[in-house]
């Protein structure tokens, strides 16, 4: 049997006041049959927040560099993520730390010239999205596993839809398809079938 995809979601400090269920069923379940359908193996998705890890959840992630917001963050989960993979039923590959946020890392001019909504380095174990979209967390993970911008697209059901990875100016009028395009599912898969 293959191992599972596990993503750990811290959830921030400042997200306290909403609920686990709810951060869960708007960003996350849709999400968990998307990758399970791609890759054939199980998803594990487990939420902590600053009862569980006080020293993740208060993580300052506002910043004008987004890079150096997310080099801090993968420095700051590295000991959370070798102890996770150490154990014998993960593999590195397949474990992935998202910090989730009530903002935006940054933003120019209220978000009128710019933002940067969430971050990750491609194929990382760590990223930080906020729940300032709905796809943006999934747009996250799926950087981690492979996906990028140029393979997703716009489709046609009724009305324009985003595949996750898409976004820019456009995007905020279109809805969002909860899938990934076929090549960045390909993508995905084809980083996903090298894992155990």
């Amino acid at each position: 049997m293959k191992k599972p995809i596990t993503i750990i979601v811290i959830i921030h400090n400042d997200l306290q006041g909403f609920s686990r269920d709810e951060l869960y069923e708007k960003y996350f379940s849709w999400l968990i049959t998307e990758l399970e359908e791609i890759s054939g193996r199980p998803v594990l998705i487990k939420g902590f927040d600053k009862v569980d890890v006080p020293g993740l959840s208060d993580f300052n992630y506002r910043n004008d560099d987004h890079e150096a917001a997310a080099l801090g963050w993968r420095e700051k989960t590295r000991a959370l993520y070798n102890s996770i993979w150490q154990q014998q039923n993960f593999h590195s590959g397949l474990v992935k730390i998202l910090l989730l946020t009530r903002y935006d890392i940054n933003e120019t001019l209220w978000g009128l010239i710019g933002v940067t909504q969430g971050v990750t380095h491609f194929k990382s174990y760590a990223g930080i999205a906020s729940i300032t979209s709905e796809h943006i967390a999934a747009h996250e993970i799926g950087h981690m596993f492979g996906a990028t911008h140029e393979d997703s697209e716009v489709r046609f059901e009724g009305w324009w839809q985003d595949s996750i990875m898409l976004t820019d100016h456009g995007s905020k009028f279109r809805g969002n398809s909860y899938r990934f395009s076929d090549k960045n599912r390909k993508n995905i898969r084809d980083h996903l079938e090298k894992l155990p």
